[in-house]
């Protein structure tokens, strides 16, 4: 009981009150995309599939969106892409090849557990967004291993490196309940298991129920939620950081 009231105290100031759907880096992007945005940088783009869900944010907003994507030269995502339709640099993992403050907005799916060294490209976020920018995304908690992938993190540890990187945490959102991620791994992942993905996965759907019969807010649902989610959903505004330690606290 302990442990629980000091997690949800540490957490509680990023758990959105809004609503506690399951969300992905493209739902995300739909539904926060910054007003007066114009420019963003998909870091860790892969095939460049952001593309279309930033084409469909310009249809929506009525104005165009000027999209660039930066990978590593090789990765199984990045050998998978066919289309030619935006343009695609490529960087050593670690250092943007941007000047400062060169986009509104950075865009992350399902990238930074493949990073190695996690704290320096956060902090290269940062250098490359203009200022008050915005970085979304999501990250591996509860996810088993996949395509080479380093390291996960917990809400805790994300906002840690958020915040010494100079960022304010806006919200933290769950994804894919971790339980289905395991599921899928272990039966060696049907196609089937896409759906849980991107709509609402068991346990999500159970906690939604929970929180129906004991009336519980969406801050509460969502704490209950991003406990055991599978992939983090995040969102960051560009600040200062601390300048008496250079760290941001929690």
């Amino acid at each position: 009981m302990l442990e629980s009231q000091h997690t949800y105290q540490l957490l509680q100031r990023y758990l959105p009150e809004d609503h506690s759907r399951q969300m992905t880096a493209e739902s995300l992007a739909l539904e926060s995309w910054p007003d007066g945005a114009r420019n963003v940088l998909d870091l860790g783009c892969g095939s460049g599939a952001s593309i279309d869900t930033f084409r469909a944010i310009a249809a929506r907003r009525g104005r165009a969106i000027e999209w660039r994507g930066v990978d590593i030269a090789d990765s199984p995502e990045v050998r998978a892409r066919t289309r030619g339709d935006g343009v695609f640099d490529t960087f050593d993992g670690v250092t943007l090849p941007y000047a400062d403050e060169s986009f509104d907005v950075v865009y992350s799916d399902q990238v930074f557990e493949h990073v190695r060294h996690p704290d320096r490209l956060v902090r290269e976020v940062a250098r490359v967004l203009k200022a008050d920018g915005t970085f979304m995304g999501t990250v591996s908690y509860l996810e088993p291993y996949h395509s080479y992938s380093i390291f996960n993190f917990t809400p805790y540890g994300l906002v840690s490196v958020l915040r010494d990187a100079g960022f304010q945490v806006v919200a933290l959102r769950p994804c894919v309940d971790g339980l289905t991620l395991i599921w899928r791994q272990l039966l060696f992942r049907p196609a089937f298991f896409g759906w849980f993905l991107d709509h609402a996965s068991p346990m999500n759907l159970l906690f939604s129920v929970i929180g129906g019969m004991f009336r519980l807010n969406a801050k509460l649902r969502n704490y209950l939620k991003v406990q055991v989610t599978g992939q983090l959903c995040f969102l960051a505004t560009r600040r200062d950081v601390d300048a008496s330690n250079g760290r941001a606290p929690i």
